[in-house]
């Protein structure tokens, strides 16, 4: 008990300078703690003629779209498994164009919607106690105003996992909201959970790699076997890293597969230009408004 007490205490110390209230919240617009990401409307397209390589489906589609004769703004294209190509527009009604287009022109192409996913936000530091449960009903309960007049397919949350944190007591919960509610909990930074005044934070939905530092999978799924350290990109943990215990600067392993020109950032850093791409790219399919 006295552990908790001092656990308390000290967030309730970090989060006295956050003066943002239920009132002033709900009084003014929430604001992102970051430039908005524009979703990407996305579609799969699909052959009937199973012969077809992704490739001549790709000049199908081509052909049949004729982007530079009609104008048409395409953001995205790439071929993806199985023989299906990825087609991603940034407007909504610029995608129901191209949908038309190609339900007209060429019926032995098969189109389907891809729905965006949501957004994630991530509560620091709470105490570990709390089951998924009843950080749901707090968050409901307790912050009311943050949830007035969310109802229907906009009242969604769920716990997706939990992080780690230096204190064995707390943990940082990820919990995937639908975009009114994360516009409304990023906006307010802060909200009550149990015994609790806890920040509240935007979760990035991109999945690095803690054994090769690649993205897109976690260490669970990793082919390789070996772990390579974040700092200088050798095969041992970054604990365990002789150039970074005598201080020298660190290389990137992913800016240097890439031949970026600049290198000397840690793996995991924010500021590591293949890392703000791939970002750009996970937030793409996230609906945020």
């Amino acid at each position: 008990m006295e552990n908790l007490k001092e656990v308390i205490e000290s967030n309730s110390r970090q989060e006295r300078e956050a003066r943002a209230t239920y009132a002033s919240v709900a009084a003014v617009a929430p604001r992102p703690q970051f430039p908005a990401h524009a979703a990407v409307h996305s579609v799969v397209i699909t052959s009937e003629n199973e012969m077809e390589t992704g490739e001549q489906i790709m000049e199908r589609v081509r052909g049949v779209v004729k982007a530079k004769e009609d104008g048409f703004q395409i953001d995205r294209v790439r071929k993806g498994k199985d023989r299906k190509i990825i087609l991603g527009c940034r407007n909504r009604a610029e995608m129901d164009r191209v949908k038309e287009r190609l339900g007209k022109e060429d019926h032995s192409l098969r189109v389907e919607d891809i729905k965006n996913k949501d957004p994630l936000i991530v509560l620091r530091d709470l105490l570990a106690y709390n089951e998924n449960e009843d950080v749901l009903r707090g968050l409901r309960t307790q912050n009311r105003a943050l949830f007035e007049g969310v109802s229907g397919e906009d009242d969604r949350m769920e716990v997706k996992y939990r992080k780690k944190t230096r204190n064995p007591l707390t943990s940082h919960v990820v919990i995937k909201v639908s975009p009114v509610l994360w516009s409304r909990l990023t906006g307010a930074g802060v909200v009550h959970v149990d015994l609790q005044r806890i920040r509240v934070l935007d979760q990035s939905p991109l999945i690095q790699c803690s054994r090769c530092l690649g993205y897109g999978h976690g260490k669970r799924f990793c082919r390789d076997t070996v772990d390579v350290c974040s700092h200088c990109g050798g095969p041992h943990l970054g604990a365990e890293c002789a150039d970074r215990a005598t201080g020298k600067p660190p290389s990137c392993r992913n800016c240097l597969s890439a031949k970026m020109d600049r290198a000397d950032h840690n793996a995991f850093s924010s500021d590591c230009p293949v890392r703000r791409r791939w970002e750009n790219l996970a937030r793409s399919a996230v609906q945020y408004c």
